[in-house]
């Protein structure tokens, strides 16, 4: 089969019947046309979003990774159509209000409604559910992907899952003995595939079903259960559970979209496992064939802890967006996701770094297979950088920052273009250079706004210091690379044993700080008379 190039994808005009494709999406893809497809001709992939919360960078994830899969789809087998799902949870009932959300105490009045019919606390939109989605599509807009999005209030009230509804009543004994031997003792007995919305008071969460009417299409409830700080109102009654009056519960629901939109491929968290293997279950006795499944890892702020939406835990894309460039962000989100990472906002330096050295080597390969077997075939678009001929990193140009105390942005380039003129010789290496300064300068000023703490240099600092500033002054032009051989010959006179011992004092005085980047970079990127000047002005301290 054969995939011709195109400016969006960067499939590349290569026949790859004959590469060996071994990224994680080219696996799922190469699984997912080996299994078939539950609509002729077609790959239905589907990813889900609880709008309890504002969406973070873990909801993103769950967006743009089946986009790979599909892209991996199109180069193995381009003949196949596909299309992404994004299914929004709206119905479901609100069980917390998160933490970054205002009027807290308002909110909770609220608590166990849909989040559809919540007013949004931000009074922007029509719902808190609808704040939460058009927060979503903007976070989405930066990535490029295609998806649909399809509101589980709509489909419910406009009876899209009647059909089906009426099925899962039917065969609610059934489907009583999947789920009831994994509930708590408290819950078997009146656990039910439904959840009425009661009439009276809005709640979902606290109604109880106490009978089923097949032959109705409607079940008996009551009003009477008491949820997440959410007390029933006592309402009794029975109710049709076809056009938006009821909604499946969380398994149920979950193969119900599955049964209906004819799902191939889905992503979850480990935490989901059971969810999918119980509802792969329901889907079967429906009839129809649960999704391909793939369990990814879940993301954990500073101090390992999932991040959730529903307490505010995350990075924003928008801190990602003034922290880093977007591409980087797609990177990372492509990286092992069976791997759980850290995802706060002082880990992204390190991730924009790798990220480079990524775009070198992409940009240096020599063979198709190279190239298809890079992330970066992934990630890269017509908007965006294609390579990077430069060396600088970014944690190097953030010390800079923070050493030197620059904000002014003509300075720091100035620095930076003295250094390595590479930067501007071409527009990619340009584009990505200035991203990278914008990025560093305001990671220094939300981050590092304080200037480096003195430190008072012992004895034998001074006399390290003392060496380093008479090289500095004797070879002015002296490469990144002399730079660092002489630190490290100052080190085996100093420390013969460990002489990588002379960097700590060094990085103390020039930055404040116990580590930073390549000193021998750093010198040459911040001037060798610049870093002269800081150090004397610390042994004269």
């Amino acid at each position: 089969m054969q995939a011709k190039a195109n400016s969006n994808s960067l499939l590349l005009d290569a026949d790859v019947s004959s590469i060996n494709l071994k990224l994680w999406p080219y696996e799922e893809a190469r699984q997912l046309l080996q299994r078939g497809f539950n609509t002729h001709g077609q790959a239905v992939f589907e990813s889900g979003f609880g709008p309890s919360g504002l969406p973070h960078l873990g909801t993103l994830a769950e967006v743009l990774r089946p986009s790979f899969v599909r892209h991996a789809l199109k180069l193995i087998a381009p003949e196949v159509s596909s299309r992404l799902i994004v299914f929004i949870d709206d119905m479901d009932g609100l069980r917390k209000v998160p933490e970054n959300i205002p009027g807290r105490d308002t909110l909770a009045r609220y608590l166990g409604r849909p989040v559809s019919r919540i007013p949004d606390p931000f009074g922007c939109c029509q719902s808190f559910s609808g704040h939460m989605v058009a927060q979503l599509k903007e976070f989405l807009k930066p990535i490029n992907v295609d998806y649909e999005l399809i509101l589980s209030s709509d489909t419910y009230a406009q009876g899209r899952f009647d059909s089906t509804l009426r099925t899962i009543l039917a065969k609610h004994r059934e489907i009583i003995a999947i789920i009831a031997p994994t509930l708590r003792d408290e819950n078997r007995s009146d656990w039910s595939p439904f959840m009425p919305i009661c009439p009276n008071c809005g709640q979902v969460n606290s109604t109880r079903v106490t009978a089923h009417h097949p032959e109705r299409d409607s079940v008996s409830f009551c009003c009477d259960r008491s949820v997440a700080g959410a007390q029933g109102c006592g309402f009794s009654g029975e109710q049709s559970v076809l056009g938006g009056r009821a909604k499946a519960q969380w398994k149920v629901d979950w193969a119900l979209r599955w049964y209906v939109f004819g799902v191939d491929y889905e992503l979850y968290g480990k935490d989901l496992i059971e969810s999918a293997r119980l509802s792969s279950q329901i889907v079967r006795l429906l009839g129809g064939r649960p999704p391909l499944g793939f369990s990814f890892e879940m993301f954990l702020d500073e101090q390992g802890r999932k991040v959730s939406k529903s307490v505010g835990r995350g990075v924003t894309v928008e801190q990602w967006q003034r922290y880093a460039p977007i591409e980087v962000l797609k990177y990372f989100l492509f990286l092992n996701p069976r791997r759980a990472r850290r995802l706060f906002v002082e880990a992204i330096p390190q991730y924009v770094d790798d990220y480079l050295d990524e775009l070198r080597a992409y940009a240096a390969a020599d063979t198709d297979e190279k190239r298809l077997n890079s992330p970066l075939a992934f990630v890269l678009n017509e908007q965006s950088p294609k390579r990077f001929n430069s060396d600088l990193s970014f944690t190097l140009i953030m010390h800079l920052a923070l050493a030197l105390g620059i904000s002014d942005r003509e300075l720091m380039w100035a620095y930076l273009t003295r250094y390595d003129p590479k930067i501007d010789s071409d527009d990619d290496t340009r584009r990505m250079a200035q991203a990278l300064l914008d990025c560093a300068l305001n990671f220094r000023r939300d981050y590092l706004k304080a200037a480096p703490e003195l430190y008072q240099p012992t004895t034998q600092d001074r006399d390290i210091a003392q060496k380093l500033i008479e090289y500095l002054e004797s070879k002015p032009d002296a490469s990144a690379q002399e730079i660092e051989t002489a630190i490290y010959d100052i080190g085996r006179s100093t420390f013969p044993d460990k002489p990588g011992r002379v960097f700590q004092p060094l990085y103390r005085m020039i930055m404040g700080q116990d580590r930073g980047p390549r000193l021998g970079a750093f010198i040459r990127l911040a001037t060798p008379a610049r870093v002269v000047a800081i150090l004397r002005q610390r042994i004269q301290s």
